[in-house]
């Protein structure tokens, strides 16, 4: 299950005033941390999930506090 909302009708909920890029790594960034989350209960996930985990949350929780900075509506 996907921790981050990634679409609702066509575009990213809430990515409205992005640009196609920040929109783009937006949804990137989520993926990310979705696909982690999932592999690190598999019996065959790498040893270093946990970690590569870990630092996908900290990037895209990076990557939205900087957008809010300046301005974004997420």
């Amino acid at each position: 299950m996907a921790l981050y909302p990634v679409t609702h009708g066509g575009s990213a909920v809430g990515d409205q005033d992005l640009t196609k890029f920040q929109a783009a790594q937006l949804r990137w960034l989520k993926r990310q941390v979705d696909a982690l989350q999932e592999e690190r209960y598999r019996r065959d996930a790498r040893p270093n999930v946990q970690r590569e985990l870990f630092a996908a949350r900290e990037e895209l929780d990076t990557y939205v506090k900087n957008l809010r900075e300046i301005g974004k509506q997420i």
